[in-house]
């Protein structure tokens, strides 16, 4: 009986060592996270605003973390391509990607075959910014407002059109959800290249976009176009005299290409809560601010909840404008 108990204490102590070992291991662990570069997914081309916001908050994130953040840019489909490819990667938070309003909200209605599930396969990180739309009309156009915009267009239905860069764009939503809103009938307009699209837009051919600010600032700025409306909640400080949607009373109107930064589904929690923390950290840091404030972006601080609840916001509210407009991309 005396050996079968010190057989139990033996082995309450060997037992207890053990949990300590494994408590001390973890601990080490977490503390030497990372311990070797993060990649970072930018499922588009270099030179975008998307890759500028991952490139600017990547480099203060890596100084925070001692190891580099590598941009990885994965272009094709729309930011479908690179973002499914981000979801097959290890989830040891080691590989993060950069998400948008394309690759994780419009995508999951717009796409018949999508390779994942932004809900399922992915764990957020934070929000980095918005990039701010706003609705522009030609000059030739005559119109100084929205309200007349809306006049004409329901005294003459059909008769005006709006341009997008292509089916399921978000220019070509933009269009439908202001026809909703609205109770308008205008007709979309496709092209292949923006530059094409402007150039129409300047010289009257098509009547209206929906377009990011960055894209049409400098046309704004010289008066051939003319800026009636932006399209998120609050006024941008590049136009601080255009007003909002919603205060023209469209409340239900609020677009913006947003960009965030998620890790695959299964990164220990730990390590998506270390780099939530080094993302809000970067994101108060004056240099980022103006840096991102400088290429037409309102950062915007979401963490890791709050982005979630915000994308399934955006992916319910976008899967009614695409089931009213008939968009689809195979």
């Amino acid at each position: 009986m005396k050996t079968a108990l010190i057989r139990r204490q033996k082995a309450l102590v060997l037992y207890t060592i053990a949990a300590l070992a494994w408590s001390w291991s973890a601990l080490a662990t977490a503390q030497t996270y990372p311990s070797k570069p993060i990649k970072l997914v930018v499922p588009f081309a270099a030179g975008g605003t998307a890759d500028l916001a991952a490139r600017v908050v990547g480099e203060a994130m890596g100084q925070k973390l001692a190891q580099p953040l590598v941009i990885d840019n994965k272009p094709g489909a729309g930011g479908t391509l690179g973002t499914g490819l981000a979801a097959a990667e290890a989830a040891d938070g080691y590989t993060i990607a950069l998400g948008s309003v394309s690759t994780h909200a419009t995508s999951v209605s717009l796409y018949k075959n999508l390779r994942y599930d932004p809900r399922r396969d992915f764990a957020p990180i934070g929000m980095i910014a918005e990039v701010p739309s706003v609705l522009v009309v030609s000059a030739k156009l005559g119109v100084n407002s929205i309200a007349e915009l809306v006049a004409r267009a329901k005294a003459q239905p059909d008769s005006l059109n709006f341009g997008s860069i292509g089916n399921g764009t978000s220019q070509h939503l933009g269009g439908e959800l202001f026809k909703l809103v609205t109770g308008t009938r205008i007709t979309h307009v496709p092209y292949k290249q923006n530059a094409q699209l402007v150039g129409d837009l300047l010289v009257g051919q098509i009547h209206m976009i929906i377009d990011n600010l960055p894209n049409v600032r400098q046309q704004i700025q010289q008066g051939t176009l003319k800026a009636l409306a932006v399209t998120t909640q609050a006024r941008s400080p590049s136009l601080p005299d255009v007003p909002t949607m919603a205060e023209l009373g469209f409340s239900d109107f609020s677009i913006s290409s947003w960009v965030a930064l998620y890790a695959p589904t299964g990164t220990p929690a730990d390590r998506v809560a270390r780099l939530s923390q080094e993302l809000q950290a970067a994101l108060g840091t004056p240099a980022v601010r103006d840096r991102l404030g400088g290429a037409g972006m309102n950062v915007r601080a979401l963490d890791a909840e709050q982005l979630r609840g915000f994308m399934n916001t955006e992916i319910a509210r976008w899967s009614r404008v695409v089931e009213v407009s008939g968009a689809r991309i195979d």
